[in-house]
C-alpha cells in the first residue's frame, strides 16, 4: 500500500506534469488567450513533447532504466538534450520580447537545469524536488496561499522519492537546495 501511495505522489509531483500545468495556468492568467495559447504551445511543444518522446523511446530501447531517468550516468545525455531545447525556447522568448516574468522564469529554469547537470557528476539531485521547490517560489510570487499549499506537498514528494529508492537523503536535499536558490534568484530579479 505504501508503495502505491508513493508512486501516486511521485507521479503527481513529476516535473513533466507540474511544470506544463503551471505554465498553462500562469500564461492564461497573465496573457491574452491568443498569446497564452501561442506561448503554451511553444514551451510545451518545444520542450516537453520532444523530451517526453525521447524519454519514452529511451525506456523502450533500454537507453534509460525508467521514465524518471533515475540512473546517474543515463541522466547526463538526457540533461544535454533537455538543456538545448530549453535554451532554444528561452532564446525565442527573449528574442520575441515576451514579458519580463516569463523571460526570467525560463532563464532561472535553464540555469537550474544547467547547474543540476554539473552537480550530477557528483550527486544525482532530485529533479522532482528541484523543480517542485522552484515552482513553489514562482507560485508564491503570484499567490502566497497557493504557493504555500504547493510547497507543503514537498515533504510528501521527498518521502515518495526515498520510499521508491529513486534517491537518498543527500540527493533530496541537493534538489531542494537547487530549487530554493533559483527560486530566490527569480524573486530577487523580479
Amino acid at each position: 500500500m505504501k508503495t502505491t501511495i508513493a508512486k501516486l505522489i511521485s507521479t503527481l509531483g513529476h516535473p513533466f506534469l507540474t511544470v506544463p500545468v503551471f505554465v498553462v495556468f500562469l500564461l492564461f492568467s497573465i496573457e491574452p488567450a491568443r498569446q497564452a495559447t501561442y506561448l503554451s504551445f511553444l514551451i510545451i511543444g518545444g520542450i516537453f513533447v520532444p523530451i517526453g518522446i525521447k524519454t519514452i523511446l529511451g525506456v523502450r530501447k533500454g537507453t534509460y532504466t525508467n521514465l524518471d531517468v533515475s540512473d546517474q550516468g543515463q541522466r547526463q545525455e538526457w540533461f544535454i538534450a533537455t538543456s538545448v531545447l530549453l535554451l532554444i525556447v528561452t532564446a525565442i522568448i527573449w528574442l520575441t520580447n515576451q514579458g519580463w516574468t516569463l523571460r526570467l522564469a525560463l532563464s532561472c529554469a535553464l540555469m537550474l537545469l544547467l547547474v543540476a547537470q554539473a552537480v550530477n557528476i557528483r550527486v544525482k539531485a532530485s529533479m522532482h524536488l528541484a523543480f517542485h521547490t522552484f515552482l513553489g517560489f514562482l507560485i508564491l510570487y503570484f499567490n502566497w496561499y497557493a504557493g504555500l499549499c504547493f510547497l507543503l506537498f514537498a515533504p510528501l514528494l521527498a518521502w515518495s522519492r526515498l520510499h521508491l529508492k529513486r534517491h537518498v537523503n543527500k540527493e533530496i536535499v541537493v534538489g531542494i537546495a537547487l530549487g530554493v536558490v533559483f527560486g530566490m534568484v527569480f524573486w530577487l530579479l523580479s
